[in-house]
């Protein structure tokens, strides 16, 4: 019964040569892929082994010579000779090819996945809310560079073929939303402005940071070009800045939030010194000590209290109060209520563009700041420039003469910007706005000590006003008028012009009865 029998075959093994005489059985392999040379021999007469030149002529007429090891085959023969029958014997070894070096990327910017390191300023302070770890980036902005893989060194067989080198693998990234890979493959630019995302190989600009919790000392102060939400609220003295918007759904203290979008925040207490700037529109509960300024509508849910709010749209409170402080639209403002039973005075300007009253306002307070600046030097100088700077001791002499310096240098500097702006002055004239609507809507009341200012009037109101009513100037009289409520989008020009021709039809119908 035949019977089975495994045996071990080594992978890359190959018989390049057999010899059979009568005084010993040489066996010659190639193993490894032609690697290595390996002999077994069997030696019957010792005193007829294999010799040395004898095994060399042979392996050189099976192209092996520049590999071999003539040590090894020396042992090798030493070995026959004495009868002990050396097998699979390493003879000659080629050279393994190397693998070329790996491809890899290199990140031009931070992340925000590493820790941030604070450093100390001049004074030895450190700021613990500037620990921002992410960058910032622009389109067309370079965030790293590829390095292709590196070709290997190439290895040869046993008989002195060239074995070829495995090339190294590529760099491991995938391009994904606002990254696009340029310059044959070379590096990898930003198509949109964002922060950059490198997770599972995948580089990426995302144009929102989300802030699961709140914004503290673990969080930070917050620049980002792109939206901002935040599920949690926005602790005192925490900043917050982006490009595209920002969201808060909870309460914010006396920060500052100032975005180029939109901004949402559920309520904020500013304590006078909370900001929010905005170049879209921007929507809250309740704001109260906060300074506003807004390039599109507000629109306000339950009350704005002691706060400055400039709008260049809309102010809208329909279902709220508008108390205290200082409320400046361009499109109109429109309440629930105005002011309060205490009469604190609250202001209401409708009808007017705020940058250019705020900067008519910064021409006029500086000059007045420069003009007193430049009456103190010109007391100030003359005396010092009379002492006799010759007789007094150096110490003096020298303290004096750079007093005399910085006065000089500062009168000088002073002077031209006194003349710059007071040409900006001169030629100042407000532009055209087409949607100005010097109009102020009541839906329920407004109350005593509220100060209206509609074009060329201010009026302070005396007695409560009942809504709903539409309040507007009234051009042809002092004062104001009080008409029926009508949607804060119709224009005040136009009631204007009807409460004139309503009163024109009046005395025309009152002359033609008497």
């Amino acid at each position: 019964m035949a019977q089975n029998s495994e045996q071990a075959v080594e992978v890359g093994t190959k018989l390049v040569s057999e010899v059979n005489e009568d005084a010993y059985d040489l066996r010659v392999e190639s193993h490894l892929g032609q690697l290595e040379c390996r002999a077994s021999i069997s030696v019957h007469d010792t005193d007829h082994s294999i010799a040395p030149a004898e095994l060399i002529n042979l392996l050189k007429m099976l192209d092996i010579s520049d590999t071999v090891d003539l040590e090894q085959l020396a042992i090798f023969c030493t070995d026959a000779a004495n009868g002990e029958d050396p097998k699979n014997f390493l003879l000659a070894s080629g050279t393994e090819p190397t693998p070329g070096k790996d491809g890899y990327f290199e990140l031009f910017v931070d992340t925000g996945d590493d820790d941030v390191e604070l450093t100390e300023d001049e004074q030895g302070r450190v700021n613990f809310k500037n620990i921002q770890a992410f960058t910032n980036v622009q389109p067309e902005q370079l965030i790293g560079t590829i390095y292709p893989p590196e070709q290997g060194t190439a290895g040869k067989t046993i008989t002195g073929l060239p074995i070829p080198a495995p090339l190294g693998q590529a760099a491991k990234l995938v391009a994904g939303d606002g990254i696009e890979i340029r310059a044959d493959g070379t590096e990898a630019v930003a198509t949109k402005a964002g922060r950059v995302t490198f997770e599972k190989d995948i580089l990426a600009v995302a144009e929102e940071f989300v802030v699961s919790g709140n914004v503290d000392l673990k969080v930070g102060h917050i620049n980002f070009n792109g939206f901002v939400e935040i599920k949690g609220d926005v602790l005192d003295d925490f900043n917050i800045k982006s490009t595209k918007g920002i969201s808060v759904s909870g309460a914010v203290g006396a920060c500052q939030l100032i975005s180029d979008g939109p901004i949402t925040v559920g309520s904020m207490a500013g304590m006078g010194f909370g900001l929010i700037r905005c170049k879209g529109d921007l929507t809250a509960r309740y704001l109260n000590h906060v300074t506003v300024e807004c390039w599109g509508d507000v629109h306000v849910t339950n009350e704005i209290r002691n706060s400055t709010i400039k709008s260049a749209g809309s102010i809208n409170v329909a279902t709220g109060l508008i108390t205290g402080g200082q409320t400046i639209a361009l499109e109109g403002i429109e309440a629930k209520l105005f002011g309060s039973k205490s009469g604190v005075k609250t202001y209401l300007t409708s009808g007017v563009y705020f940058p250019e009253v705020d900067r008519l306002h910064f021409l006029r307070t500086r000059l007045k700041s420069i003009a007193y600046q430049l009456t103190k030097i010109a007391e100030t100088l003359p005396p010092l420039q009379k002492k006799p700077l010759d007789e007094m001791r150096p110490a003096l002499r020298e303290a004096i003469e750079l007093r005399i310096n910085i006065l000089s240098e500062r009168q000088i500097k002073i002077t031209a910007e006194q003349e710059a702006l007071s040409e900006e002055l001169a030629k100042f004239a407000a532009d055209e706005h087409p949607t100005a609507n010097a109009k102020i809507n009541v839906l329920t009341s407004m109350k005593e000590g509220v100060i209206i200012n509609l074009g060329e009037t201010t009026e302070e109101v005396k007695m409560e006003i009942s809504g709903p009513a539409s309040i507007i100037e009234n051009s042809q009289a002092e004062g104001i008028r009080q008409l029926t409520h009508s949607p804060l989008k119709t224009c005040a020009q136009s009631l204007e012009e009807e409460a004139l021709q309503e009163e024109a039809a009046e005395e025309e119908q009152a002359g033609n009865d008497s």
